[in-house]
C-alpha cells in the first residue's frame, strides 16, 4: 500500500507564487506515482481566505487518486476558508484493504472531546490504522497531548502522520511510529528540500518514508552582471569593507558606514586597487530619512547628501536607502489618500536623487520590516511595508524623478518580509517575488533566527543552508531561475564576520556549481 501526504503549504490568494507551482507539481506528481490515497494534513492556505482555499480546491480536482483534507491551524486565521473546504472534509474515516485512515482535527491545537470520542468509537472498527493530521502530538496541549499518547500505546496503530513544524522527524509511540514531514511550503520548509512524502506500507505493517523533493533550481545563470551576483553588505568602517571584499575575492559590494568619520582618501585608493584587480558592482546605502513629528517635517537630509556626494565620488552603481520612515498611517488621509507627509518626503528624495538617476546611478529602495505581533492596520504599522504601499512609493518616486528602464526599483531585503509583524502572514514572500520580483535592482540575504539570548526573533544571521529555518531559500532559487524576479546583485547582509564569510561562501558555491 502506498500513501502520499501533501502538508503544509501556505498559499496566498496568488496563483503566480512559488507556492502555487509547486501545489501543481505535487499534483501531477502524486498523479504520476499513482499511490492509493493522497492524505493533504492541512494548511494549504496561509491565512485561512476563501479565495486561498479555492485555489487550493481547483488544484486538487485534478488528483486522479482518492484523496482526504483535513485542516491546519493556518486554515483557521481568517473565517472564509472553512466553508469552502468543508466539502472535501466528509472522509474523515476511510478504509483501504485492512487498514482504516482516520483523520482527526487537530487544527485548534487541541483534540476536543468530540473528536476523542469519535476515535474511540471509530478505533474498534479495524485491526489496522493511521491517524493522517496536521499537529504532531508533542506540540497539541497538554491535556490533549497525554489524552493521544496513551490512545495510542493501547490502540494497534501503524502510524501517526502529521505536519506543521516544517520539518524531519520520527519517532516510536508504543507499537506505531510517529512521523512528522517537512512540507511543500517554499519558504518555510527547512532541513531539506520542499516536497511531498511517499509512505510505503511492507507486509508487516511497517511503513517506509521517501521525501520526493520539488524541483526549484534549475537555471541560475547568467545574472544581471558580468560576474558573480554574490556579495556582501557590511555595516562598518567603508574602508575596512573594501578590503575584506578585496581579499575574500568577491565582485558585489555595499558599504554602508556606521561612524560619520570615515577616511574617503583612503577608501578610494583601496576601491582603485579593488577595480584593477577585477570586475565590480557597489553599492552605497545610505542613513534613514525619517519623519519629525513635532516638526512635521523630514530629517536626515543632509547626512544623506553628504554620503551620496561620497558615493558618487567612489563611482558607485547604485544607492540602497530605505522607504521613509513613518508610521504608515501618517502618510494617508482620512480617505486614503497621500497626505502632506507624503509629499514632504517626495520633494525630498527628489532633491536627493534627480542628479543621481540623471547621471546614471541606480536608487534602490529598500523595504523594512514590523516588530513581531505588529497589527497589519495602518495606525500601528511601519510604512511601506505593505507590498502595495511599497510599490506605490517607488511608483511615486519614479513619477517625480524620471528615469531611464532599471534606475529606480526595489531593494528586496528577503528576511524583513519574512519577519513583518502579522504581514508576514497576510503577504508571503511568494508574493513579494510574484508583485515586486520585476522591479528589483538588488537584494540582502541573511535569516531570521531567536537570539541566542534574549529568544527575541532577530533579522542579519547567517544562513546555514539553502533549506534553512526561519526563511527557505527554495521559493528565492524557483523564482530566480524562472526569472519571475530580476537576477541583481545579492547583497548578504550578516552582522557577524564569521557568520557573513560562511553565507557568502554558501551562495558562492551555488552559483558556481550552475
Amino acid at each position: 500500500m502506498r500513501l502520499i501526504q501533501i502538508t503544509d503549504l501556505h498559499l496566498s490568494d496568488r496563483t503566480d507564487t512559488p507556492a502555487a507551482a509547486a501545489l501543481q507539481w505535487a499534483i501531477a506528481e502524486a498523479n504520476r506515482l499513482a499511490p492509493d490515497l493522497v492524505a493533504v494534513t492541512g494548511d494549504m492556505t496561509t491565512y485561512g481566505t476563501a479565495t486561498a482555499a479555492g485555489n487550493f480546491l481547483k488544484e486538487a480536482e485534478a488528483l486522479d487518486v482518492p484523496w482526504v483534507f483535513t485542516p491546519g491551524n493556518a486554515e483557521l486565521r481568517d473565517p472564509g476558508a472553512m466553508p469552502i473546504l468543508a466539502p472535501c472534509m466528509g472522509g474523515k474515516s476511510v478504509h483501504i484493504g485492512e487498514v482504516q485512515f482516520l483523520l482527526p482535527d487537530t487544527s485548534t491545537g487541541r483534540l476536543s472531546e468530540e473528536e476523542r470520542n469519535w476515535l474511540v468509537a471509530e478505533s474498534q472498527a479495524a485491526a489496522s490504522r493511521v491517524i493522517l493530521t496536521h499537529y504532531p502530538t508533542d506540540v497539541l496541549d497538554q491535556d490533549s497531548r497525554r489524552w493521544i499518547e496513551a490512545w495510542l500505546q493501547e490502540q494497534p496503530v501503524e502510524m501517526y502522520l502529521a505536519g506543521h513544524r516544517h520539518f524531519d522527524r520520527s519517532r516510536r509511540i508504543g507499537d506505531g511510529q510517529e512521523i512528522v514531514t517537512r512540507g511543500l511550503d517554499p519558504e518555510k520548509a527547512f532541513g531539506g528540500p520542499p516536497g511531498i512524502s511517499l509512505l510505503e506500507r511492507d507486509a508487516h505493517g511497517q511503513w517506509v518514508l521517501e521525501q520526493i523533493s520539488w524541483p526549484h533550481e534549475q537555471n541560475l545563470l547568467p545574472a544581471d552582471v558580468d560576474h558573480s551576483p554574490v556579495g556582501w553588505s557590511i555595516h562598518g568602517d567603508p574602508l575596512e569593507t573594501v578590503k575584506e571584499t578585496r581579499d575574500a575575492g568577491l565582485s558585489v559590494l555595499e558599504l554602508r558606514p556606521r561612524e560619520a568619520g570615515y577616511d574617503l582618501p583612503a577608501m578610494l585608493d583601496e576601491l582603485a586597487a579593488l577595480r584593477d584587480d577585477r570586475s565590480i558592482y557597489l553599492s552605497w546605502h545610505l542613513p534613514n530619512l525619517i519623519w519629525d513629528e513635532e516638526a512635521s517635517g523630514v530629517v536626515g537630509a543632509e547626512d544623506v547628501a553628504r554620503q551620496i556626494d561620497d558615493g558618487r565620488a567612489c563611482a558607485a552603481d547604485s544607492f540602497t536607502v530605505h522607504v521613509p520612515k513613518i508610521n504608515a498611517a501618517t502618510m494617508f488621509d482620512s480617505a486614503g489618500e497621500p497626505a502632506a507627509a507624503w509629499e514632504s518626503f517626495l520633494s525630498c528624495y527628489e532633491g536627493l536623487f534627480r542628479d543621481v538617476v540623471a547621471a546614471g546611478m541606480r536608487v534602490s529602495i529598500e523595504n523594512i520590516h514590523n516588530q513581531p505581533g505588529t497589527p497589519a492596520d495602518r495606525p500601528n504599522r511601519g510604512f511601506a511595508t505593505e507590498i502595495g504601499e511599497y510599490l506605490a512609493w517607488i511608483d511615486s518616486v519614479e513619477g517625480r524623478i524620471g528615469h531611464e528602464a532599471g534606475r529606480i526599483g526595489a531593494h528586496f531585503d528577503v528576511g524583513h518580509a519574512r519577519n513583518n509583524g502579522d504581514l508576514g502572514n497576510l503577504q508571503p514572500i511568494g508574493d513579494w517575488y510574484a508583485r515586486v520580483g520585476k522591479r528589483i535592482t538588488g537584494y540582502h540575504i541573511h535569516q531570521v533566527r531567536p537570539h541566542e539570548e534574549t529568544g527575541k526573533l532577530t533579522n542579519h544571521r547567517d544562513i546555514l543552508s539553502v533549506y534553512d529555518r526561519t526563511v527557505s531559500y527554495a521559493g528565492f532559487l524557483h523564482a530566480w531561475s524562472q526569472r519571475q524576479i530580476n537576477r541583481a546583485p545579492l547583497f548578504i547582509e550578516v552582522r557577524i564576520a564569521e557568520e557573513r564569510r560562511r553565507t557568502a561562501k554558501l551562495f558562492e558555491e551555488l552559483f558556481a556549481a550552475a
